[in-house]
């Protein structure tokens, strides 16, 4: 998974939550990086061939 969609589900979780009252709830790489702390997420590169 990508930061963007990371991101994005959580846009779509807090939406769902509390409809537009937090619309400005801004969930920047701050945020993105103390929730994987939190939640002990490890970002890992793949290499070799695709598909």
């Amino acid at each position: 998974m990508t930061r963007e969609m990371i991101q994005t589900k959580a846009k779509e979780f807090l939406q769902k939550m509390y409809g537009d009252a937090n619309s400005e709830f801004n969930f920047s790489i701050g945020w993105l990086e103390r929730f994987k702390a939190r939640h002990e997420i490890k970002s890992y590169k793949r290499f070799g061939e695709s598909g």
